[in-house]
């Protein structure tokens, strides 16, 4: 008797450790608030949506410190921004396996008179139609002043900021950018010509 207890044991465990290998969800999944940082997954295959303050993007961009970092601030409203979003992205694919990641920052929420539920819902249709697979970081304050300041930020958007792995900002270019420009960028936050 004891036999088969014991060996129904070893089998549950061995199903148990097979079904999660097989998994990508983590074993013990956390609520994800504003002022926490994005999961290590967030920049894979599906975007994560998420309201943040400036707190919670400072905690966003530390949870990828000792990685190369590129930071688009933008807006769906904002044209040049939604027409360089599809090279910033393709970039981040390109350095995805060399210790690289894109975050994107979008100001939709600074606009008078939307709420947070119309900018979520706008935001994660947006995601869905043009295949966003980045940390999308709605930003949500009183004014530009602090973001500005923070990240040494021109004001108007499109803006992206690279950050190399030691939480150094390295570079900042203001306006619409090419994929050639984002590709420079990611090769200055890498600290290399790769």
């Amino acid at each position: 008797m004891k036999r088969l207890v014991l060996g129904a044991a070893i089998f549950t465990a061995l199903v148990f450790c097979v079904l999660l290998a097989l998994s990508d969800r983590p074993l013990f999944a956390q609520s994800r608030g504003a002022g926490r940082p994005p999961s290590p997954r967030a920049n894979r295959s599906q975007s994560d949506v998420r309201v943040v303050d400036l707190k919670g993007l400072e905690a966003a961009v530390a949870a990828n410190r000792g990685k190369a970092v590129l930071v688009n601030f933008w807006a769906i409203w904002c044209e040049p921004c939604v027409a360089e979003l599809p090279e910033f992205l393709e970039t981040g694919r390109e350095y995805r396996g060399r210790n690289a990641v894109v975050l994107t920052v979008s100001y939709d929420l600074m606009i008078p008179d939307v709420t947070r539920d119309e900018v979520l819902k706008k935001m994660r249709a947006f995601v869905a139609e043009h295949k966003i697979d980045a940390p999308v970081f709605i930003y949500d304050a009183p004014d530009y002043d602090a973001i500005n300041q923070r990240f040494g930020l021109p004001g108007p958007v499109p803006a992206t900021i690279a950050i190399d792995a030691t939480g150094r900002i390295v570079h900042r270019h203001a306006g619409q950018a090419t994929r050639q420009q984002f590709r420079e960028m990611m090769r200055k936050a890498l600290g290399s010509s790769q």
